[in-house]
């Protein structure tokens, strides 16, 4: 009778296993007829020239021969928002079936809980592929500035610049200024790229709130030089690199309050690189990139590539990004509203940028994504185009940036070498 008993488990056992490979083996058949002869893409929320899309560029040449099918993979851009144009369109609009995802800023998933305002996405719902990087911000001066050192910055003012209010280089150096007793000015309307040359030119003393990863993919030379003053990352825990040498934020705040708000936007920093896609993706597909993005971040070729175009490796899957997800928005609704308000422009303490505004008669060179390229008193220059901001007219009529073409002749209004050109008109 045992005996007979044992066997009729070990069938039913054997006949559950069998059940469970043969449901394997069909959902891999769906998954690679799904993805063969197919195109996936990988949409960018943030600029196409920028380190954030650098990550994107690399992931879609190693992850099709892991995806069943093996697809073609391409990168295309939906910026606005540092993503929030990108996961508005994937949450509402965008195809479900699996053939897109995309690349948003770290803090993206969490705004409809800590700064709702133009979301319409809930960051629990959509489908997290993994993510390629931890991001830890840094504050840095130039070499040459007065303040070195974050004791300095509490005793001397600091000027710094950032792009817009809601900006990393706007919020963290008000955070330090309330909590820390800082004495941060921050000017804003700087493009990235334009700080780093303000620097040099002794405008500013420097920007705080900027990825150590971005500046080790950005301006490398930088690092190699010794063009820089670390003066705190803004993390819980020291980046491995910079241990022991440049102090974390948390360690100067003991105010409960605001450690919990700052708990709140290191958490984000885990998923430095995210990868997501819309809600109620197939699970099976699902599964599939998943584990394709995993396969990637440790394929030996993929990481030597990495290395080659300095971009820091990482990871944490896309189980773990959804697990974090999920807990943060279980953060007080208080305190989330406390640490929008860093968002707002501080009373004192802060300006708009003045910008004195060049207009040079020259001929483009060449036309690469949202830059144009030209010759300016000798010197190779490129103004970045905007489709709202950049006023553009071709033979005394409205065009768009996108008409613009290496060859023309055109009078160009902009800032000086990266800035923003406020109007091109070409003959």
């Amino acid at each position: 009778m045992k005996i007979s008993r044992a066997r009729n488990v070990v069938a039913v056992v054997a006949g559950l296993l069998g059940a469970m490979t043969a449901a394997a083996a069909v959902n891999a058949d769906e998954v690679a007829d799904f993805y063969k002869n197919k195109t996936l893409t990988i949409w960018s929320g943030l600029s196409p020239g920028g380190s954030y899309t650098a990550y994107a560029l690399i992931l879609k040449d190693y992850m099709p021969k892991y995806i069943p099918g093996k697809p073609t993979i391409i990168v295309g851009s939906r910026t606005g928002g540092s993503g929030r144009v990108l996961a508005n369109w994937m949450a509402n609009v965008g195809a479900r079936d699996g053939s897109m995802f995309g690349l948003i800023h770290e803090r993206m998933g969490l705004e409809p809980h800590v700064y709702p305002k133009g979301t319409r996405f809930d960051g629990r719902k959509l489908t997290w592929i993994g993510s390629m990087a931890k991001q830890k911000s840094v504050c840095y001066t130039w070499h040459t500035s007065k303040v070195k050192t974050f004791e300095d910055a509490q005793k001397m003012t600091a000027i710094v610049g950032t792009s817009s209010s809601t900006a990393t280089g706007s919020v963290m150096p008000r955070m330090l200024n309330s909590m820390a007793g800082t004495k941060f000015k921050i000017i804003r309307g700087y493009d990235p790229a334009e700080v780093f040359l303000a620097m040099e030119r002794g405008e500013l003393d420097g920007l705080c709130g900027y990825g150590w990863g971005s500046m080790k993919t950005a301006r490398p030379d930088f690092i190699r030089d010794k063009k820089l003053n670390l003066i705190l990352q803004f993390s819980n825990q020291s980046h491995a690199e910079l241990e022991g040498k440049v102090p974390v934020m948390m360690d100067y705040i003991t105010n409960p309050r605001d450690r919990s708000m700052l708990n709140l936007v290191f958490g984000t920093q885990e998923m430095g690189r995210p990868f997501v896609g819309p809600p109620a993706m197939p699970k099976a597909r699902v599964a599939a990139l998943r584990n394709a993005f995993n396969m990637v971040m440790k394929d030996p070729a993929f990481l030597a590539d990495a290395k080659k175009r300095r971009l820091e490796i990482d990871p944490i899957t896309g189980e773990t990004i959804e697990k974090l997800v999920n807990e943060l928005y279980k953060t007080p609704k208080d305190i989330a509203t406390l640490t929008a308000g860093y968002r707002k422009p501080a009373k004192v303490g802060e300006s708009k940028r003045r910008i004195n505004w060049k207009k040079v008669d020259v001929t483009l060179s060449k036309k690469k994504g949202r830059y144009v390229y030209f010759t300016a008193g000798g010197e190779a220059h490129r103004a970045k185009l905007s489709g709202k901001r950049t006023k553009v007219k071709i033979a005394g009529k409205k065009a768009k940036t996108k008409n613009l073409k290496a060859g023309m002749k055109c009078n160009v209004t902009y800032p000086g070498h990266h800035g923003m050109a406020k109007a091109i008109t070409c003959q």
